[in-house]
């Protein structure tokens, strides 16, 4: 996640240093800035200046204002993916996103898995007679399954019309009544598509 932070410095001398800025805090537990000059002695800053005295002896004022932003809060943590494609080097692109999603290493960070809803001839990659052209797939699959980085889930009705059992799957894999609601039902959960 990203975090947006302002600082105001005020400064009269090239020879002050942020660092020697302490915070101080009230009794409240807010934390007040405050400026230590070379005399060691502690000048608080003022809400819209800093003091004359400081500025005067060449001391810095600054001021740590946290902003808030709506596109930073608003940013999803939780993700399905948008097959598109439905081919082998796409379930391989997604699974690899949907790794560095989890690691932390993409704009978008997660600690839920992933939801991976296959709805079409994608589904056939993970046959058990295909384990042999596809093992780099399906172990990549299996191996994010068993760390809870994603969840898997075919669409039975698909399956059914081509005559593919969940027993024809590896067993990572679970099977959902339609694609299509599970993919409408995940949104409504605040599921957002990468």
């Amino acid at each position: 996640m990203r975090t947006a932070l302002s600082i105001l410095i005020f400064t009269t001398s090239s020879l002050a240093f942020a660092e020697d800025v302490v915070p101080a805090q009230d009794a409240a537990n807010a934390i007040e800035p405050v400026v230590v000059s070379d005399s060691a002695a502690e000048i608080p800053a003022t809400d819209n200046a800093a003091p004359i005295e400081a500025v005067q002896s060449g001391d810095v004022t600054a001021e740590i204002v946290p902003v808030t932003s709506p596109a930073i809060n608003d940013i999803p943590s939780l993700f399905q993916a948008k097959i598109q494609e439905h081919s082998a080097d796409e379930m391989l692109r997604l699974l690899q996103r949907a790794e560095k999603i989890a690691s932390g290493q993409d704009e978008y960070v997660t600690r839920d898995p992933v939801i991976l809803v296959l709805s079409g001839d994608e589904i056939a990659l993970f046959k058990h007679e295909n384990y042999r052209d596809n093992k780099a797939l399906i172990d990549l699959a299996a191996r994010l399954d068993a760390f809870n980085i994603i969840d898997v889930k075919v669409c039975r009705y698909w399956t059914g019309q081509r005559g593919i059992e969940m027993t024809d799957l590896p067993p990572f894999i679970e099977g959902v009544s339609s694609a299509d609601q599970e993919n409408k039902r995940l949104e409504k959960a605040g599921y957002a598509y990468f």
